[in-house]
């Protein structure tokens, strides 16, 4: 019984190992056929993947090219050059003031014209014997044809210097003012915003041509002539901020009077500072006095309405009998 136990167990080891090799070959051929699939599939894969490689080397070459130049531009930039301090100035707006005098106000007017003509300028405004402008006119000084005149000329910004210049020569310089506005935030904003509004009011007339309903017809019309005025707002804000950097104005006073104008204030000295501090006291005191006399009426109404009740109360009040001094 033992011999035939171990025969079967022989037999049954035998044919598993047979089953374990069936089965390891069907594994090869199924790996095998996998890997020849594969391989044949491989040219294609490999065909795009040199393709890709090659559209990325494309792709990086000029990328690589230009990044050596920004770098270059990059070093070799100035913070403050020649090209920025001019780009600064020319968005600067600037004007002047000048006040002269002259001995005759009819010569003097026809040097002020020819001025700008030379230096292709246009005349504002003039007014001969009239007081208009901003000029500081002293209290006694006379205003007349022959004592007294305001030209308003525009020359271009380039040619200010040299017009004020030349002016002062045309008279004594009494006083005379100048000052700029960098405008260059503002033109770049009114610029960008005139840009987004071309692009709505194209957008509403595409919405127009496309609308069928009478109702949207109508919206449509209302909000692209609401949309068009504000485009032409912005073009003449962007006009005017672009002709004040262009052109400077200029306000010329003329007179022949010594104490007609008056003259520039020192800023500094003891005098200065005496007459500050008075000043300062005068309008104190005037300021005291304008809250005094705010409080007054009210004042005098508390007094009228307390004093007979201040003396009422008063009378009411029990009067306390003096203590008796008994005789030793």
């Amino acid at each position: 019984m033992i011999r035939v136990r171990s025969h079967r167990t022989a037999a049954a080891i035998g044919a598993a190992l047979l089953a374990t090799f069936a089965l390891a070959a069907c594994a090869g051929d199924d790996s095998a056929g996998s890997s020849a699939d594969s391989a044949a599939s491989s040219p294609q894969a490999g065909f795009s993947d040199e393709s890709g490689g090659r559209a990325a080397d494309s792709g990086n070459t000029p990328s690589s090219a230009g990044s050596p130049g920004k770098g270059a531009s990059g070093s070799s930039a100035d913070p403050v050059t020649t090209a920025n301090l001019a780009a600064s100035q020319d968005s600067l707006a600037r004007r002047a003031s000048i006040a002269l005098k002259v001995k005759n106000i009819g010569q003097a007017v026809a040097k002020v014209r020819a001025t700008t003509a030379t230096a292709q300028g246009i005349v504002l405004s003039e007014n001969i014997g009239t007081a208009a402008g901003d000029a500081p006119l002293a209290e006694s000084a006379k205003v007349t044809a022959t004592t007294y005149g305001e030209i308003t000329i525009s020359v271009p910004s380039a040619e200010l210097d040299r017009v004020i210049a030349e002016l002062g020569s045309v008279g004594t310089v009494i006083r005379s003012t100048s000052s700029s506005e960098n405008v260059g935030g503002q033109i770049v904003d009114t610029t960008s915003r005139l840009q987004t509004m071309r692009v709505s009011v194209e957008r509403v007339r595409a919405f127009l041509e496309d609308a069928k309903d009478l109702n949207q017809i109508v919206a449509l019309e209302a909000e692209l002539t609401r949309r068009q005025s504000d485009l032409e707002a912005l073009e003449a804000q962007l006009a005017s901020l672009k002709g004040s950097v262009a052109r400077s104005p200029i306000q010329i006073s003329l007179t022949t009077e010594p104490g007609a104008i008056v003259e520039e204030p020192d800023q500094a000295g003891f005098l200065v500072g005496l007459k500050g501090g008075w000043d300062a006291f005068t309008a104190s005191l005037s300021v005291l006095l304008t809250v005094l006399g705010a409080l007054l009426p009210f004042l005098a109404l508390f007094a009228l309405l307390g004093l007979p009740v201040w003396w009422y109360l008063r009378r009411r009040r029990p009067v306390n009998p003096s203590p008796t001094v008994l005789p030793q």
